[in-house]
């Protein structure tokens, strides 16, 4: 075992390797902050080159440029409402309302390093979880998915600003949706009024960017001036980056909850990052001391979903490695490198090749820590976008906003897509409506329709019976009673 360690981190600090994992570095971050660009497109880009590669160079160098893919995209969700990647969408939260306040340096601070520490973690559960994961894994089945993802839509209440029932609303229209195109049991088409193109759905990237970045492009064009409401510096002092880093250790039990969060949903096959960075929101809104400031700048908001967000990618890596199940798209791609390579991930895996488990582990964590540091240095002088006055900046972006679009499945239809649905982001946003909770109903009703047919056909009417889902069940229902339960005993006591 010990060998097996020594050998796998050793390759970690060849020159020629780490030559390799700083262009995947550098790669990541490129496609993580252009939009519409995710860790999927990376990989499938990286996979032929790797084909007349050592083994353990090749899964460095993947890992290297995927692990740091989100880590970019945090980027331009705080700058410019944005998001790099579907994983970043809740990071606007707050993120971009904190950069209007001229505080952008400490989001991208608090982002980064909740990032790289949150990458950190989930490297270290993976390394001590590997040889105990098949119970775990096998433990989530179709009903267990099913009921977590029900978790993820009951913190509707939590990212709904306002009016609650105006975020219900949005998110039943979101759930609709998500509803587009073929059904998951009967192959039917559905709502895509004879267009042939949605018979595949909406697809996240188009809908993320006509629901957040049009809308607010819009809005600057019409009011003119720049992002930031308050005059700062052309690029951000090293000192606003600190202090958003020390507000990570400030709330270190929030980082640590949510990096558990992130893990934990990361490991469950299928789930997917979504799931878990607005879990992880709504868990910090919820059990937050100051709940009224999310949504409008807190930077808890900004730890919350970014430690959740690269600590899931420890936990997908748990299933494909020990046992040969993708734990999402990109681990999915992942595991047909490790086919191309002659690699056979499972059981079997961390017997004949625990040295290149070893090797992806280290990759995990020093490419999260690299990747994190090249980020600020990178994102104090991105700063100075949010002065750009509105007449320039708009024109830019809605041409990036298009080619994000266009880049999801080189298709112009989405593009047009994404501007009609610009239309309605941009009247929720005027009206009052939750574009969160639409969004969230949206990512989440696809996956859930899909568990819930699986879990119906498998165990019939009685599938919420299994330990797990009862646990779950019992977890949603204390965090959506947890408010008025609290404001009940408040008043009793007074």
């Amino acid at each position: 075992m010990f060998e097996s360690v020594v050998q796998g981190l050793s390759v970690l600090f060849q020159p020629i390797v780490m030559l390799y994992m700083l262009f995947g570095i550098v790669m990541g971050i490129i496609i993580g902050i252009i939009p519409g660009l995710t860790g999927i497109v990376l990989l499938a880009i990286f996979i032929p080159f790797t084909w007349t590669m050592d083994p353990q160079h090749a899964m460095a160098f993947l890992m290297a440029g995927y692990a740091v893919c989100y880590t970019g995209g945090s980027i331009t969700a705080i700058l410019l409402n944005i998001p790099g990647t579907g994983a970043n969408s809740a990071t606007i939260l707050d993120g971009f309302p904190m950069s209007q306040q001229g505080k952008a340096g400490q989001a991208i601070g608090a982002a980064l390093t909740s990032s790289a520490l949150g990458g950190l973690f989930g490297g270290l559960v993976l390394a001590l979880f590997i040889p105990i994961v098949r119970p775990i894994v096998l433990a989530f089945g179709a009903p267990e998915s099913f009921f977590l993802i029900i978790m993820g839509l009951s913190f509707i209440s939590a990212i709904g600003h306002g009016n609650i029932s105006k975020a219900i609303f949005a998110a039943l229209l979101g759930l609709l949706f998500s509803f587009v195109g073929y059904h998951a049991s009967t192959a039917f088409p559905r709502y895509s009024f004879g267009i042939t193109t949605l018979f595949d759905g909406i697809k996240i990237v188009p809908c993320a960017l006509a629901l957040f970045a049009i809308p607010e492009m819009i809005d600057l064009m019409y009011k003119g001036g720049s992002i930031s409401k308050v005059q700062t510096r052309a690029a951000a002092p090293l000192h606003d980056i600190i202090e958003g880093s020390k507000a990570v250790i400030k709330h270190w039990w929030l980082f640590l909850r949510c990096s558990i969060i992130g893990t934990i949903v990361g490991v469950v096959p299928g789930v997917g990052s979504d799931v878990a960075v607005w879990v992880a929101y709504g868990h910090a809104k919820i059990t937050s001391k100051d709940p009224e400031a999310f949504g409008k700048g807190s930077i808890e908001g900004v730890i919350a979903p970014e430690s959740a967000n690269n600590a899931k990618e420890g936990g997908g890596l748990l299933p494909t490695l020990a046992l040969g199940i993708p734990g999402s798209a990109a681990m999915a791609i992942l595991l047909g490198a490790f086919l191309v390579l002659g690699i056979q991930p499972g059981p079997r895996f961390l017997v004949e090749h625990l040295d290149l488990a070893w090797t992806i582990v280290g990759a995990l964590i020093i490419s999260n820590l690299v990747g994190s540091l090249l980020c600020v240095f990178i994102a104090m002088h991105l700063i100075r976008i949010t002065q750009i006055r509105a007449q320039f900046l708009v024109p830019v972006i809605l041409c990036i906003t298009a080619l994000g679009a266009y880049c999801a499945r080189n298709s112009a239809f989405d593009v047009f897509l994404m501007f009609a649905l610009s239309l309605l982001g941009w009247s929720m946003r005027k009206l009052g409506y939750s574009r969160p909770s639409f969004f969230l109903g949206f990512i989440l009703g696809a996956l859930a329709e899909r568990y819930y047919n699986i879990s119906v056909q498998t165990y019939g009417w009685k599938f919420f019976l299994t330990p797990i889902s009862c646990v779950i069940i019992i977890l949603t229902l204390l965090g959506v009673f947890y408010e008025p339960m609290k404001a009940a005993f408040g008043r009793i006591k007074k």
